[in-house]
């Protein structure tokens, strides 16, 4: 009995100390390599769920202008951009602007204002990031719609 133990211990094959080691180097490169491409695709989703924000805010401010016969404002901030009630420093909301993009515009006071009519006094705001990402709202100053187009 103890001589077909030690046969079948003899013949047990594992891993060598060599093989093992390859092992753990291939996965350590092959994490080395996606590692970049993980962190470029969660930038880009940040800075395209940001641009969304943005239209949704103008589109927030434009219907709260309407339902409540007040006048909102979309105000821009080098690093974040607010709605706000006109004439109130309450805020309804605030987005900071992700660090790699930057914000340019030709908008009088560097904000966006909604009538109660549903009607605006603005202009064009583009949003540009290091990565290559780009978006531009345009707010028609007649009927206050917003349209927003997307570069990569």
């Amino acid at each position: 009995m103890s001589k077909m133990m030690s046969e079948q211990v003899g013949n047990e094959s594992g891993f060598t100390l060599m093989e093992t080691v390859f092992v753990l180097f291939l996965l350590s490169l092959f994490c080395t390599l996606a590692l970049p491409s993980f962190f470029t695709t969660s930038q880009n989703k940040i800075e395209k769920q940001f641009g969304v924000e943005v239209r949704e805010m103008f589109s927030q401010a434009r219907s709260l202008a309407i339902s409540q016969e007040k006048n909102w404002r979309v105000l821009v901030l080098p690093n974040k951009i607010q709605l706000q009630k006109l004439g109130s420093n309450s805020l309804r909301k605030e987005l900071a602007v992700p660090a790699q993009c930057k914000f340019t515009h030709h908008l009088p006071k560097n904000e966006v204002t909604f009538r109660q009519t549903g009607q605006a006094v603005g202009g064009t705001l583009a949003l540009s990031c290091k990565s290559g990402y780009q978006a531009v709202w345009k707010v028609q100053v007649g009927s206050g719609r917003v349209t927003m187009e997307e570069h990569r």
